[in-house]
């Protein structure tokens, strides 16, 4: 392995980002605005920040800590009213994905946190749409929307969000299930995975990092939901069986190497060289960048690249896993896996001379 990859090498790098929940892009400054527009009164402190306090290193309390980010992240869901809402949530990621040079993004995003407060699913998509149309035609960013199910909801709220979504089939590519895992295994939801399958949508599940019966919602996901995805998954390697099952059947993984204020360094680095050690399909996302103090992909990646004394070539190769995982054809995948070799390329050769 070579030197440490430069911050320059990784800005120029084109990438892809799977693993990205829109409104854990919110920032403090949309927060107070949208709060201002829609005449919400919210208390100076929903504004102090947004960020997740740093981890102890004891399971118990860590879930405790996941509980109180999740129970953040929804009251900042409050100021999020209208399609104009969702229009300028998205689109200011999609800037940040043209000064982090995200060419292509899977966005996921919660449609019950949001028609469960009245808000129409009509104008989730359609802020969301128009955002993405401004991305692909004035930033040449192309995007994908995945809709995920609130886990900690009830098995007929996903049906009636998976009901909603058709008059929107065309705009939706893959469905996902994220929010409190304790007590919510993927199979409470294997009906609702049955039916979107069948109605041509991709597949994916949260499996969050070292939570309880982690190798177990793991193993449900790729025997009985049977994904092609799986966001997080770490704890894939608590299990042979279960690192060759997702070899087997091609299995990728969307690992986020983030941090919290006060962690001293990029968690899960370590396992994630693992993974990708054992031949597993892995990429590097930045999950809620409003919310974690590693923020948007640049900045992560330099980060980690720091902490895994990774060179130009294997940030890189994390880069083509994400084009590799991502739902796209392989035409596609093909040209953007091209550009990455040609920057590659163009950067030896600048470095050799």
């Amino acid at each position: 392995m070579g030197m440490v990859a430069t911050a320059e090498f990784i800005a120029g790098l084109p990438k892809a980002e799977l693993h990205l929940h829109i409104e854990g892009t919110l920032s403090v400054e949309m927060k107070r605005r949208f709060a201002v527009r829609n005449k919400l009164s919210l208390g100076d402190a929903s504004f102090a920040s947004l960020q997740v306090p740093e981890g102890s290193g004891d399971q118990a309390l860590d879930i405790q800590q996941y509980k109180m980010f999740l129970a953040l992240y929804f009251e900042g869901l409050k100021v999020m009213q209208t399609d104009q809402d969702f229009y300028e949530l998205a689109l200011e990621y999609f800037r940040q994905c043209r000064t982090n040079n995200i060419v292509y993004a899977e966005v996921s995003f919660d449609p019950q946190a949001h028609t469960d407060r009245g808000v129409p699913f009509g104008a989730v998509i359609e802020g969301l749409g128009a955002a993405q149309k401004i991305a692909r035609e004035a930033l040449g960013i192309e995007s994908q929307l995945i809709m995920c199910i609130n886990r900690d909801l009830t098995l007929e709220s996903a049906v009636n969000m998976l009901e909603a979504a058709c008059p929107y089939r065309d705009k939706i590519a893959g469905l996902g299930l994220d929010n409190v895992e304790d007590g919510h295994p993927p199979n409470k939801f294997q009906t609702v995975y049955d039916a979107a399958r069948d109605q041509g949508y991709r597949l994916t599940a949260h499996c969050d990092v070292d939570m309880v019966n982690a190798r177990e919602h793991i193993r449900q996901c790729i025997h009985d939901i049977k994904v092609e995805r799986i966001d997080h998954g770490i704890n894939v390697l608590d299990d042979h069986s279960l690192v060759g099952a997702a070899t087997e059947r091609n299995i990728h993984f969307t690992a986020c190497p983030t941090w919290r204020k006060g962690d001293p360094k990029p968690r899960r680095v370590d396992r994630i060289e693992r993974m990708r050690g054992l031949g597993l399909s892995v990429s590097l996302n930045s999950d809620d960048p409003g919310y974690f103090a590693s923020g948007y992909m640049n900045h992560m990646l330099n980060a980690v690249a720091a902490t895994g004394r990774w060179d130009n070539s294997v940030v890189a190769d994390y880069v083509k896993e994400a084009f590799a995982g991502a739902w796209i054809d392989d035409e596609r995948r093909a040209v953007y896996i091209r550009r990455v070799d040609d920057y590659v390329a163009a950067s030896d050769t600048q470095c050799a001379t």
